[in-house]
């Protein structure tokens, strides 16, 4: 960047951000994977739905609301800023459930574009998970998941 850029770069205003509960930092690090590659599918989307309707960690949150900042936040963070913000809300012993649940939820569309792959091995080490559980979880699932189809609808 040269000097004049640096003059006439119009400021942005600092985003302050920190999730306010381990439900919104679990929403806004899942939305922060799903959006990674510029692609929300509807697959992605019914999954993380089903995922808050099925764990318990989301009763009494609005979890629309929760859904709403983590788009604005994204937007204005980037994916991985939203991450690096929210991780310190998960609980250790959370942190490999909601990464076997974000490996799904990446896998639910049947596509994992290098984007999310990338996002991937970054949220093993904002995690602070160990390679090896993560490994296994990604085996585990791939596991699960083979033989799926996704049945998509034309537009």
């Amino acid at each position: 960047m040269g000097l004049f850029d640096t003059v006439l770069k119009p400021s942005q205003p600092t985003v302050v951000y920190t999730p306010q509960s381990e439900a919104e930092a679990w929403i806004a690090i899942m939305f922060s994977c799903m959006a990674v590659d510029d692609d929300i599918s509807n697959a992605e989307t019914e999954k993380l739905s089903q995922i808050m309707v099925y764990k318990a960690l989301f009763r009494n949150h609005d979890t629309v609301e929760l859904y709403k900042t983590a788009m604005t936040r994204q937007l204005q963070l980037g994916s991985k800023e939203l991450i690096d913000r929210s991780v310190d809300k998960v609980s250790a012993e959370n942190k490999p459930t909601l990464f076997a649940l974000i490996v799904e939820l990446l896998l639910a569309d049947g596509i994992l574009a290098d984007k999310e792959k990338e996002i991937t091995d970054y949220l093993v080490s904002a995690l602070d998970l160990d390679e090896s559980l993560a490994t296994k979880i990604i085996e585990v699932i791939l596991i699960k998941n083979k033989g799926n189809f996704i049945l998509q609808s034309k537009a």
